[in-house]
């Protein structure tokens, strides 16, 4: 195994964890109504998406910058492969960010990486303090604001193939 792959592979894990806080803190900074305060209450109200491919822009708009950022460093520093592993990490997880946030819009109950699909719980009991993450629920954890809450998925609902996975809507 090449130390380039290595160091692409490494750098690309440590943008995506940096890229899921990042997603993290904005969150908490819409609902401290920092950044984007009435277009996030609207989204609440609402409690609907745009849409994978439009979330995936959402979170592209941060992501990409952050990664062609980090590949230009890597390029200056002489390790293009941290760049573009960096950019992979943190565009890789854009495209994970913005499916965990339709899926849990859609169907919660296919959320399997997490015990209790956070945002969904974020939204259903109106949690305007709590349960910020969207992709995983480390943050949360971390800084004190995850908060368990009984949730039990439509019983109606269950995951019976693979195929309940990409059902969902792609576009609004």
């Amino acid at each position: 195994m090449s130390t380039d792959f290595v160091v692409a592979a490494s750098c690309a894990v440590a943008f995506a964890v940096l890229s899921s806080f990042i997603e993290y803190a904005v969150h908490v900074l819409m609902h401290w109504r920092v950044v984007l305060g009435k277009v996030h209450t609207a989204h609440h109200k609402d409690n609907a998406t745009d849409g994978f491919l439009w979330e995936f822009v959402y979170y592209a708009a941060g992501a990409i910058p952050l990664g062609l950022a980090a590949v230009a460093a890597g390029w200056y520093f002489g390790s293009l492969a941290a760049g573009i592993g960096a950019f992979v990490g943190a565009v890789g997880y854009a495209i994970f960010a913005a499916y965990a946030h339709q899926i849990q819009h859609e169907r919660p109950e296919l959320v399997f990486w997490m015990s209790m699909p956070v945002h969904t719980v974020h939204h259903v009991k109106q949690q305007w303090r709590k349960n910020f993450g969207i992709g995983v629920d480390w943050w949360d954890r971390l800084f004190g604001t995850y908060e368990k809450t009984d949730w039990q998925p439509d019983p109606t609902r269950k995951r019976t193939s693979l195929r309940d996975f990409v059902r969902i809507h792609w576009v609004k």
